[in-house]
């Protein structure tokens, strides 16, 4: 693939996300509000969306939605039976078109919307048995009003994640985040071993001529430990 392409594609997706107004989508057979300047889940070049939401276990426990923007993570692990859904975005518009969302599907006693930089307003007893990456994957450094959520330069976010998502799995929990063609799928790996992770699977789907996976992780397990 072109070292360009990546780039490309993400330009091609801000000028998607400025452009359009206020709709209803159907997602995989789920009614989801996007509001302009939020991340769009009904656009093709955001088939991480979907490779993840299906993938969404039944009765998934306590979740957590990091980088929720539509709330269409969160509202999925919700239908399928999730005990408790947080969802969190740093960015205002995606938090009100999550909430909005949320009221929409009448799911406000199962899912909190909170603003959070990734853990930094997560509670330390807060647990979670899944955690969904929905950050941006671009290995980008180009400024844009949206660019938050769609690039990671250097994959700085993806660093802090794995650093600190492991304080906040249960026992049992495991991490989704999405990767593929669009993503520095190098420093990913990288990064997943820097940070003691076991990879369960990685699930692929073709889109539009682009690889698109999904990574499940879980903390390795240090053997030596004793109690």
């Amino acid at each position: 693939m072109s070292q360009n392409k990546p780039q490309e594609i993400t330009l091609n997706f801000i000028k998607d996300i400025q452009t359009r107004e206020k709709r209803i989508a159907d997602f995989l057979g789920t009614k989801i509000i996007i509001h302009k300047n939020v991340f769009p889940v009904d656009s093709p070049f955001s088939f991480s969306s979907e490779i993840t939401a299906k993938r969404i276990p039944e009765n998934a426990g306590i979740v957590l939605d990091v980088g929720t923007g539509t709330g269409v993570q969160a509202i999925i692990a919700a239908k399928k039976g999730a005990k408790k859904v947080l969802a969190i975005d740093i960015d205002d518009n995606s938090l009100e078109n999550t909430k909005e969302n949320v009221a929409f599907h009448k799911l406000e006693r199962i899912i909190e919307v909170r603003k959070s930089d990734l853990f930094a307003n997560i509670k330390k007893n807060e647990k979670f048995d899944l955690i969904i990456s929905q950050l941006p994957f671009a290995d980008v450094n180009y400024k844009s009003k949206v660019g938050h959520f769609l690039f990671d330069a250097d994959f700085k976010l993806h660093e802090r994640l794995l650093r600190d998502a492991k304080n906040h799995l249960t026992e049992k929990g495991k991490i989704f985040i999405p990767s593929g063609d669009v993503a520095n799928e190098k420093r990913l790996i990288e990064l997943i071993h820097q940070y003691n992770y076991d990879i369960l699977s990685v699930e692929e789907e073709v889109f539009q001529n682009l690889k698109w996976k999904l990574y499940t992780l879980k903390p390795k397990i240090n053997k030596s430990a004793k109690t």
